[in-house]
């Protein structure tokens, strides 16, 4: 699993006795090649293929990365 990442897909349902939408999440399986470099907070892009194992059925096409860690901008004076 050293090549696995799990990625959390958020989603809004529509509750139609209520007229209101509730918060989901689902957790998927993704492949990840060694030539991408994903770290917690990035963004990916994934593709279906065929199944890798018993949960993985996605690849990582592309890793956005988050932007950096907002730093403290008065650190030093």
């Amino acid at each position: 699993m050293d090549k696995t990442i799990v990625v959390r897909r958020n989603y809004l349902h529509f509750v139609k006795k209520y007229q209101r939408y509730e918060k989901r999440h689902t957790n998927i399986s993704a492949h990840l090649s060694p030539c991408f470099r994903a770290s917690e907070g990035d963004t990916v892009i994934m593709g279906q293929c065929r199944p890798l194992s018993k949960t993985v059925r996605f690849n990582v096409i592309k890793v956005i990365p988050a932007g950096g860690l907002a730093k403290k901008a008065f650190a030093s004076f």
